[in-house]
């Protein structure tokens, strides 16, 4: 299930890599937090006398990851002025200071400056810190208790409010991300259109691949639409389709929670398009096997239109996918059947004996768990016949797929092979993911790359917009936990975001098998801010590559052995992707 379906922006997690674009300029506001809580944090640390001597001879962006727990346990011992002389050694070296990193490095070292009484220093690195970004977070500066020797003093006051001033621009105001009602001005409906149009412009990195779409034509063709919306839910709708034109799959509309009910109300099954068939794939309601309706039931109309004309023309143009395989996946998947919660739904289904018969069927979004079938567990693990240990991992927004398998390595240690199942795992952190993977390898592998457009007015003058490229570090393995044996991952269209990367890096470091389907080829990190009526966007800015630079966004990871269910796997109840997977280490898979 795709997590845009039901969830709000404020409970859906996209992929967070550490040094990510996003990640560092996140980590200012939150630094001092991850700090403490001992997270992954890559802020500045300090080596000593000798470190900078060798500084030349190492990679300064090591220098920082490697001394980050010296730093921490500078600051934990309220050593702050020998803290902040350390840090103004390492500024002495250009290399360093050339790092994005070195802004949280300015930050640190202005609160520790402020903590050990240098009042006048502090302000001089905070204006260090206004000169090299824009900081947007303002208010966070002002309440930092490390900063609160200086909340007194006129020149941090005058300081924090020319940082608010440069930063007001880039934040959500309540000029345009006004709250929900009925019905919205003209005015805000062109606002809302334009803000999209604008952060797109300047954040979205695949135009390149959009062969057919003129940006700016669109949104001028777009205008009237919008002007002519008659209600919120009708301006919404315009909006779907207009950043469902970009064909990406982290770019997309959330709804104001007042239209859930108008939006994304379902009948509790699920369908998929099995075959070039539309199938009814899962059924959560005892009340629709009461009417007849069977899992392998085959859908050939939908308010009376064939059912893949309904698809195409009331379903397809909604669904902001970056492949075929993802738009697929929604457009016969969950965005199948939802619509508004007061209209019920005219099904045609045929039998396996050939009979045809209509039903109606009821959309429900109330308890929210309805919307997309029955509570899950979100993590399974257990071994299946042969020992072969199986753990799915349907999310990675908390750690736990990794906890399942720590808590279980005993048993899977023994295990002639292990199953990781992805398929439906919508995302979430990818540090939950690459905690997983530390555990299949004894050696460092490398994270994914990462790019960005590097927007600079000097440079467009001349015609140019530059890429910022970053590589994503390396991953150390787990120290007291090592599968050595062989892996399967299987994947599939279901496979999004932070599991996308999860297979990525798997397939990168050459540790097994992927098996299944290929997956949708989408998980950048995204720009996010508020649309009038209540409602939010995000528009992808990073452009995910695997650590050598090969591309799978915009086409998917192809798995090494491809397995599809046919009509008749499920409506006898069979995974074939599983079976194929177990077969494979049955038949002994080589460790790669």
């Amino acid at each position: 299930m795709h997590p845009a379906a039901t969830k709000s922006p404020a409970s859906t997690l996209h992929t967070v890599r550490p040094n990510s674009h996003a990640f560092r300029f996140a980590r200012l506001s939150w630094r001092r937090n991850r700090i403490r809580s001992g997270a992954l944090l890559l802020s500045i640390s300090v080596a000593a006398h000798f470190l900078l001597a060798q500084a030349s001879q190492r990679d300064p962006e090591q220098i920082l990851h490697d001394q980050a727990q010296k730093a921490d346990a500078l600051y934990q011992k309220h050593s702050y002025s020998e803290a902040a002389a350390l840090l103004k050694k390492l500024s002495s070296d250009p290399r360093i200071t050339a790092l994005p990193d070195w802004l949280s490095a300015l930050d640190e070292l202005a609160s520790c400056q402020a903590l050990a009484g240098e009042s006048k220093d502090a302000l001089r690195t905070l204006r260090q810190m206004s000169d090299r970004a824009i900081i947007l977070d303002v208010d966070k500066l002002r309440n930092d208790p490390d900063l609160a020797p200086l909340g007194a003093q006129p020149e941090f006051q005058e300081l924090a409010t020319k940082m608010a001033r440069q930063g007001a621009v880039w934040k959500d105001d309540p000029a345009i991300a006004s709250p929900y009602k009925p019905e919205l001005t003209l005015d805000e409906k062109v606002a809302g259109l334009s803000k999209i149009w604008s952060e797109a412009h300047f954040n979205f990195p695949f135009f390149g691949r959009l062969a057919d779409t003129d940006w700016d034509r669109l949104y001028v063709d777009y205008l009237p639409q919008v002007r002519g919306a008659q209600t919120t839910a009708d301006y919404f709708r315009v909006l779907r389709r207009f950043t469902a034109a970009l064909h990406d799959g982290h770019t997309e509309i959330w709804l104001p929670k007042e239209l859930n009910d108008t939006f994304f109300a379902s009948p509790l099954m699920r369908t998929e398009r099995i075959e070039d068939k539309v199938l009814v794939t899962e059924i959560y309601d005892p009340a629709l096997e009461t009417e007849g309706v069977k899992v392998g039931s085959e859908i050939i109309s939908i308010n009376d239109k064939p059912a893949r004309d309904y698809a195409e023309s009331s379903v397809a143009p909604y669904a902001s996918g970056s492949t075929a395989q993802d738009r697929e996946n929604r457009t016969y998947g969950y965005m199948l059947l939802q619509g508004a919660k007061s209209e019920p739904i005219s099904l045609t289904l045929l039998e396996e004996n050939g009979e045809a018969r209509s039903i109606i069927v009821h959309r429900y979004c109330e308890p929210s768990s309805k919307c997309t079938g029955p509570d899950r567990d979100s993590v399974q693990f257990k071994m299946l016949p042969g020992d072969i240990a199986y753990l799915a991992v349907r999310e990675f927004v908390d750690d736990k797929g990794a906890k399942a398998m720590r808590d279980n390595f005993a048993t899977i240690a023994q295990a002639n092979g292990l199953i990781v199942d992805v398929r439906e795992n919508y995302g979430g952190n990818q540090q939950n993911a690459v905690a997983i993977l530390r555990m299949l390898t004894n050696k460092p592998f490398a994270q994914v790359r990462v790019r960005t457009l590097d927007y600079k007015p000097g440079a467009r003058m001349y015609g140019i917009v530059g890429w910022s490229n970053e590589n994503g570090g390396q991953e150390t393995p787990d120290p007291g936990h090592y599968y050595a044996k062989s892996v399967v991952v299987l994947t599939g269209p279901g496979t999004f975001s932070a599991a996308e990367n999860f297979v990525v890096l798997f397939d990168a470091m050459h540790r097994g098998t992927l098996v299944g389907a290929a997956t949708p080829g989408s998980t950048g990190d995204s720009v996010m801010f508020k649309l009038p009526g209540g409602g939010t966007a995000r528009i992808t800015m990073a452009d995910v590559e695997y650590p050598d630079g090969h591309i799978f966004e915009g086409t998917g990871v192809q798995p090494q052995v491809s397995v599809a269910p046919t009509i008749l796997d499920i409506r006898e109840g069979r995974d074939p992707v599983l079976e194929r997977a177990i077969a494979i280490l049955r038949d002994g898979l080589p460790v790669h």
